[in-house]
């Protein structure tokens, strides 16, 4: 089986969530219909998309409804929401799941001094955070069994809107202990004998060996792997975001990941999985963006991640 994460920058094909009428370009829209038409899987997990009707109007229009939808309502106040289009042809039915209600155990340090005034018996006065965004969960099911467990997440950002968070370093740390925690529960109602992938824009670098410290839980305390760890690819090839900020310099990173439990890492197929480049309306791959116009011609600042899996 394929999957595929990718990150669509603000895709919205209809009205933004407060009214503000900003769409995607049609000519990106449609390239981005020819890319996930190329890569072709069978579960394509997005990051980005705004709501379930532009993901459904998407599919009917630009997709031929190849797909099913699926897409839950999480805590972006910018509407920007995580949905997945599983392929209709593939074998498998499927269970959405939210866990955006779900709370991150994590206060910001002013507002635990702030609860700790409130007097006996009072709420707090600012309750524990919830994900930026959410852990949306996608349950494959093949046989009337779960066969497969998709954790698709979208971290906190490193903007830090209201000057209480250095780069967001401690609310993405909580979101990432949550995470974790989440993923070895699941691990073990399932007794190990389900595959629990975890997926998305993690907003920073988690490369083992060179993470952030806020993911290190990833390696500490679970089995997971990037899948371009697992097929050794150079940190070169692993790059999936690009920024041209002050004067046009240019800045690489690593965002997005496609996190395997150890049982999948010898089904991995390295030939077809990785960093997918954009092709051009002829098919011939586009090098990474040297110069600003050539990014901001691109149609998303995130390149797509595939895994490609000898599996199911």
């Amino acid at each position: 089986m394929k999957l595929c994460l990718f990150n669509v920058e603000n895709f919205f094909l209809l009205s933004g969530p407060n009214g503000d009428g900003f769409k995607k370009p049609v000519d990106k829209i449609e390239w981005i219909a020819r890319t996930i038409s190329e890569i072709d899987a069978d579960v394509t997990m997005l990051c980005e998309m705004g709501g379930l009707d532009s993901l459904d109007l998407f599919n009917t229009k630009y997709l031929d409804s190849q797909y099913y939808t699926a897409l839950l309502k999480g805590n972006s106040d910018r509407g920007i929401e995580m949905g997945y289009l599983i392929k209709k042809s593939s074998p498998f039915g499927f269970e959405h799941l939210s866990h955006a209600h779900s709370s991150i155990e994590f206060n910001y340090a002013f507002e635990i001094e702030e609860n700790k005034k409130q007097l006996p018996g009072q709420a707090p006065a600012y309750p524990p955070h919830k994900f930026s965004r959410d852990i949306s969960e996608l349950r494959l099911i093949k046989d009337q069994k779960v066969v497969m467990i998709i954790l698709l997440v979208h971290l906190k950002s490193k903007w830090d809107r209201d000057g209480v968070d250095w780069l967001g370093k401690e609310r993405r740390k909580a979101e990432l202990k949550a995470l974790v925690k989440t993923y070895n529960r699941l691990r073990a109602e399932f007794k190990f004998k389900v595959p629990v992938i975890v997926a998305g824009d993690l907003n920073g670098s988690a490369q083992k060996g060179l993470q952030e410290p806020e993911f290190d839980d990833l390696y500490q305390l679970t089995d997971l792997q990037d899948v371009m760890e697992v097929t050794n690819e150079p940190y070169e090839q692993r790059l999936s975001f690009f920024y041209f900020g002050k004067e046009s310099a240019r800045e690489a990173y690593q965002l997005d990941y496609i996190l395997l439990p150890k049982e999948l890492h010898a089904h991995v197929k390295k030939e077809d999985s990785g960093i997918y480049l954009f092709r051009d309306s002829h098919g011939v791959a586009l090098p990474y963006p040297k110069e600003s116009y050539q990014r901001y011609a691109l149609p998303s600042d995130h390149y797509p991640v595939v895994a490609d899996l000898n599996f199911l």
